[in-house]
């Protein structure tokens, strides 16, 4: 998983935001992911402390502890523990997402149009806090919605279609190329998933 969790840049970005890296010369604040509230033998812990990007930290996850389900009807601690994914972990969790539209109509595109499923095989707990944690499905869906991301994915591919000579399929294949090679540039883990769903929905 990612030190910032809910991030598209290595799953590391918002719908906007971009985790500072080693050519800035700010760097993101930590966050004590294992909040100092709940767990505050950890909070001189390294492990703990995730750099992660202002959005994430601020506006979503705030002092949630991961590990602590929350009932979604009453928003309260439920009491249960779970698993989550760990920031500095070196193996991929194996999220996907697969995204169907419920309409073509692209300019006037909202969240509930977008049926977004993200799966990590195995790792259902681990997956639930991230969501939820982050808000990740709200910020995926968003992003999709946005005119300068998946608006402007799916212009780009109209172009392409028509002045570039490409064929639909030969567009997706690339979308897919970039997504297997460099997943996090362009947020390509999202952009390959919302075109081919364009696709399906006749769109290219």
């Amino acid at each position: 998983m990612s030190i910032c969790d809910g991030c598209i840049s290595r799953y590391r970005t918002s719908g906007s935001t971009i985790l500072a890296s080693t050519y800035h010369t700010r760097r993101e604040a930590y966050d004590h992911y294992l909040p100092k509230s709940t767990c505050p033998f950890n909070s001189v812990n390294f492990r703990n402390l995730a750099p992660m990007c202002h959005e994430c930290n601020s506006s979503y996850k705030l002092a949630k502890n991961p590990l602590q389900h929350i009932d979604p009807l009453r928003k309260a601690n439920a009491g249960a523990r779970r698993k989550t994914f760990y920031s500095y972990a070196v193996v991929s969790p194996g999220i996907s997402i697969d995204l169907t539209l419920a309409t073509v109509d692209i300019d006037n595109l909202r969240k509930e149009d977008i049926a977004l499923n993200v799966t990590a095989p195995g790792r259902d707990e681990e997956l639930e806090a991230w969501k939820e944690v982050f808000g990740i499905e709200e910020r995926y869906k968003a992003k999709c919605c946005g005119k300068n991301d998946g608006k402007y994915w799916l212009m780009q591919a109209v172009d392409e279609c028509a002045n570039a000579g490409n064929t639909s399929q030969e567009i997706l294949q690339k979308i897919q190329r970039n997504a297997d090679v460099s997943p996090w540039a362009e947020a390509n883990f999202l952009k390959k998933p919302f075109l081919m769903a364009c696709n399906q929905a006749g769109l290219i």
